[in-house]
């Protein structure tokens, strides 16, 4: 089946629905594969993700940002507990933190990964993922946590510069005032961009920058089941993130990565996670060891890759947290590419004003892309409301800009 379906007339095989909680681009390639296959798909969305309910493969409600509290998420899932029940599906590190916490308060006839007792919340912080990577014999960078004005001017005097500054969990820095990770070159930069952050009761961590650049940065995802084994299995490497140095890929391309692969799944195995995870780490340049970054616990951005790849990433998602029985998964096929289409307008655009990328060189770097994203002919609505969002965004940006006089 090449269209789109909708989703309103499914559960023709008596498939359990696929819900989305707060999705993200990678859910909207989910959401996408998953309707051509029978499964009714639906999405709880907060103002931010929910331009991905705008496409057809997917009925979405909309309520208020999970910042605001719990209830109203809890009650947009309460209708779900019927017979034919559905899968959660989280997009989101708010969306993960939610389902682990208020899981009790969720229906059951709704499964899930997430829970009281699984390991997302360890693995979300990164202080405590990076004492787990440590135990597991996993090399991640050399780490401090600050929390206090005092912390801070101690670790101003003996940390090595440069170095990197990152909230110890992403969402809840972004949330309280947009602070991401950053490189710190002196102690000036240190105290302004952490400073700012624990003022805002932002827990910040102060880590060991690794050099490398992107084309470094390796990833494996994997889905890990109860009895210890993998439904699925794949790697990639970043072409290009936005922002450049510390972002999110915007570009990226399927590849064999095994020794990353083994750190992952020695990091999960280690923890007793189970569920989705996307493992990062940065090969460094001088020293050659693979040094772990991050790992999300929820669908990343960039999980169009394996579909993309030929490893049926969605269905087997899916299908592992409805109980449905799976052969083994397909090979993956290398050199096949994601793009985020937002995203790499903006990180290309760096890369050609700072002279590192040509025309001709963007224009190769696309070959391989088998996912766009948002960027859909036949499901236009969710880039059509990206961009409309992106534009309110621009133009309340330069209202506020402007001199009152």
């Amino acid at each position: 089946m090449n269209e789109l379906s909708t989703p309103s007339s499914k559960h023709a095989r008596g498939l359990p629905r696929a819900i989305l909680v707060d999705p993200n681009d990678g859910c909207l390639t989910i959401a996408r594969a998953l309707v051509k296959r029978g499964v009714s798909v639906h999405a709880v969305a907060g103002p931010r993700s929910a331009y991905v309910g705008r496409s057809r493969a997917i009925e979405a409600l909309v309520v208020a940002d999970l910042s605001e509290g719990p209830a109203p998420w809890i009650a947009a899932l309460e209708p779900f507990a019927d017979d034919v029940g559905g899968v959660l599906i989280s997009g989101s590190d708010a969306a993960t933190e939610f389902l682990v916490r208020e899981r009790e308060r969720i229906p059951a006839a709704l499964r899930s990964f997430e829970g009281p007792s699984s390991a997302h919340l360890r693995l979300m912080d990164k202080a405590t993922l990076y004492d787990a990577a440590r135990e597991a014999g996993v090399r991640c960078p050399w780490s401090r946590e600050i929390t206090t004005p005092e912390e801070l001017d101690l670790a101003a005097t003996e940390v090595p510069f440069p170095c990197i500054v990152k909230p110890s969990h992403s969402h809840r820095g972004k949330l309280a005032g947009n602070y991401r990770t950053a490189l710190a070159a002196d102690v000036g930069e240190l105290r302004a961009k952490v400073g700012a952050a624990i003022e805002a009761g932002v827990r910040m961590l102060i880590t060991e920058w690794v050099p490398g650049g992107e084309a470094n940065l390796e990833g494996a995802v994997t889905l890990r089941t109860a009895d210890g084994g993998y439904t699925l299995a794949y790697g990639r490497r970043k072409v290009r993130q936005h922002p450049i140095d510390f972002g999110v890929g915007s570009l990226l391309r399927s590849a064999p990565v095994p020794d990353t692969m083994e750190l992952a799944k020695r990091l999960v195995e280690h923890t007793g996670f189970v569920g989705l995870s996307s493992f990062e780490a940065k090969l460094h340049q001088e020293t050659g060891e693979r040094v772990l970054t991050e790992i999300n616990v929820r669908v990343p951005l960039n999980y169009g890759l394996g579909d993309a790849s030929g490893v049926d990433a969605s269905w087997r998602l899916y299908a592992t947290l409805a109980g449905l029985p799976l052969a083994a998964q397909p090979a993956q096929t290398d050199g096949k590419s994601v793009l985020i289409p937002h995203l790499d307008a903006m990180a290309a655009a760096s890369r050609l004003r700072r002279d590192e990328l040509s025309l001709r060189g963007l224009v190769r770097s696309y070959r391989g892309t088998r996912d766009t994203g948002v960027l859909s002919v036949r499901d236009p609505g969710p880039g059509l409301a990206l961009a409309r969002r992106m534009l309110r965004s621009r133009v309340d940006r330069n209202r506020s800009e402007r001199p009152l006089y």
